[in-house]
């Protein structure tokens, strides 16, 4: 019977530790209520859309190359490629369209990405 109570008492922790870790993660990838406004009802530049965004890959300076994401300060991409790249995304870089919710954050974000360039 030890062995029984045991066993259930080892699944019953990891039943509540993999509901806390799923908690959590799903907490962290989603955004409450997050959109492109602030809660003053302000748009939000692109500065912050980048932080907010793409910093956690690019860093908040570009240069952070985390999961092969690229050192954003050495692009050479055009104006096009850059909004291309934002919207679709390439290799391990997942398209950014429906993140950033419409062309106007798209197009912040590529203006505060190009500003980074050397």
């Amino acid at each position: 019977m030890a062995f029984q109570r045991s066993s259930f008492s080892r699944f019953l922790v990891l039943t509540i530790v993999g509901a806390s870790f799923s908690i959590f993660v799903t907490a962290c990838n989603s955004k409450p209520g997050a959109s492109s406004k602030t809660d003053a009802g302000h748009s939000l530049s692109g500065e912050e859309l980048y932080i907010e965004n793409c910093a956690v890959c690019h860093g908040e300076d570009g240069k952070l190359g985390a999961s092969g994401a690229k050192d954003l300060t050495e692009s050479t991409l055009s104006d096009n490629e850059v909004l291309q790249r934002i919207n679709e995304g390439k290799n391990g870089m997942p398209p950014m369209k429906s993140a950033l919710e419409t062309k106007e954050n798209v197009s912040a974000v590529a203006e505060y990405i190009k500003g980074m360039r050397k």
